[in-house]
């Protein structure tokens, strides 16, 4: 028992202790962001006070990531917003009405992506969603009714909007709070340019503030066992704080900040979480 070994008020971030026996150390008030306890032995360990989750180097690395992927969103708002608009303004009327049914198929996706998250809208609404506009296609195309186009522009922007969502989401949940506020924006603003400077205009501003939207609020109706919560939690503790394996029985956690954090494999027998502020953490419940 290493009781004489005080960690306290010490910054930590990025130190590696895998597989060390730090059994009853105190941790208090230290700053382990990205610190690394794979393996170690940690029970009665006291991390009251602590803050775990990302360097802020790995934070900045990530948000330009997600900078990126944002700026992405945005040129998909706009190639989806400026197809649909230009599907209304057509002189073709199957056009036009394929262009009107698509938003109502978009509105339909969105309000049940933001009460049943991502992953269930594609799984349970976009196959209907998409499967309509390709039957209704093809029957136009054979049946001389029409070429078609407009269901195939339908089916389009189905599969714009929808890859927009995804990758939206993930880049913000892994960017964190600040920068989810920041990147909403930018997807905005950036679908907005992108639509201004192709002659996509209102539409595609319209969809590039509902990627951000859906986007940034989306992942609250997701299951945490959903594909996206496990894809977002990946990403985010890889480059927070580990304590993999770890031996955590009878530790304290009281009032620390634990954010991005793996914990799948530790034994969490006793641990002490009171008034602990957890968020995007990692157990085996999750892998």
């Amino acid at each position: 028992m290493n009781t004489e070994i005080d960690f306290s008020g010490k910054n930590l971030q990025g130190k590696s202790f895998k597989g060390t026996d730090l059994q009853c150390t105190n941790f208090s008030g230290s700053d382990l962001r990205g610190a690394d306890f794979s393996g170690a032995k940690l029970s009665g360990a006291d991390f009251s006070n602590a803050v775990t989750g990302m360097k802020i180097s790995s934070k900045i690395l990530i948000f330009i990531f997600a900078l990126l992927f944002s700026l992405c969103s945005g040129y998909i708002a706009m190639l989806a917003g400026s197809t649909t608009q230009g599907m209304i303004k057509s002189a073709d009327s199957h056009e036009r009405i394929s262009g009107y049914i698509t938003i109502a198929f978009l509105v339909i996706f969105t309000g049940f992506a933001s009460w049943k998250g991502i992953f269930k809208a594609i799984r349970n609404v976009l196959p209907f969603l998409i499967a309509i506009p390709i039957v209704l296609g093809l029957f136009m195309l054979l049946s001389g009714l029409g070429t078609g186009k407009g269901a195939y522009y339908g089916f389009l922007v189905m599969l714009l909007m929808t890859l927009m969502f995804v990758v939206g989401t993930i880049s913000r949940v892994t960017a964190g709070t600040l920068a989810s506020n920041i990147l909403f924006l930018i997807v905005a603003i950036g679908g907005g340019f992108f639509g201004r400077s192709v002659g996509g205009g209102l539409g595609t501003i319209v969809m590039a503030i509902s990627c951000a939207y859906i986007s940034k609020h989306a992942l609250k109706a997701e299951n945490p066992t959903s594909m996206l919560w496990k894809i977002a939690l990946s990403i985010g503790t890889y480059f927070g704080t580990s304590f993999k394996n770890a031996d955590l029985t009878q530790a304290i956690f009281r009032d620390a900040s634990v954010r991005n954090t793996n914990f799948s494999g530790a034994n969490l027998t006793e641990v002490d979480w009171t008034n602990a502020k957890k968020q995007y953490i990692l157990t085996d419940n999750e892998k």
